[in-house]
């Protein structure tokens, strides 16, 4: 997978903590919680690489919850906290109202531009939480559109 990285401006543009939620889903939420909002998934798919044990609840195709922590950590499902939130449909939103299918200038017009990057053929803008690993990610379209939201808690 190749990334690349796009010069935005020379300042950069954050996002507050408050609003690195998806759904009402973000990162002090457990997956009792997430589960207690959405149900149970339809699938769940556990992995432990790279000194990290976690799981993704898959809700739909188009909507997804990962949890994790360290692997020699034994913290019960219930209670691992949320370090990812997927979104391809217009179904769910942000706090302030931010969500698949809006055009991206509504970001902008909010937030500014975030860090203009590129995975593969598919362009996105990362917004950061400051002094945080925490970041919310928007995909858009050639036209502009939002098409997937990413909150996400890096290690």
């Amino acid at each position: 997978m190749t990334m690349v990285m796009f010069s935005a401006g020379a300042m950069a543009h954050w996002m507050p903590e408050s609003e690195m939620y998806i759904g009402g889903v973000g990162h002090d939420c457990t997956l009792a919680y997430v589960r207690s909002i959405f149900g149970d998934p339809v699938e769940k798919k556990w992995f432990n690489v790279d000194n990290c044990r976690g799981v993704r609840y898959i809700y739909s195709p188009v909507f997804s919850v990962t949890a994790r922590t360290g692997s020699e950590d034994p913290t019960p499902e219930d209670n691992l906290k949320v370090t990812n939130v997927n979104l391809k449909a217009s179904n769910l939103d942000t706090p302030s109202g931010l969500t698949v299918g809006i055009p991206f200038q509504t970001v902008a017009g909010m937030y500014g531009f975030g860090e203009k990057m590129q995975i593969t053929d598919r362009v996105f803008y990362n917004y950061p939480v400051k002094d945080t690993n925490r970041s919310m990610r928007f995909y858009v379209d050639k036209m502009g559109i939002i098409t997937e939201i990413i909150y996400a808690e890096e290690w």
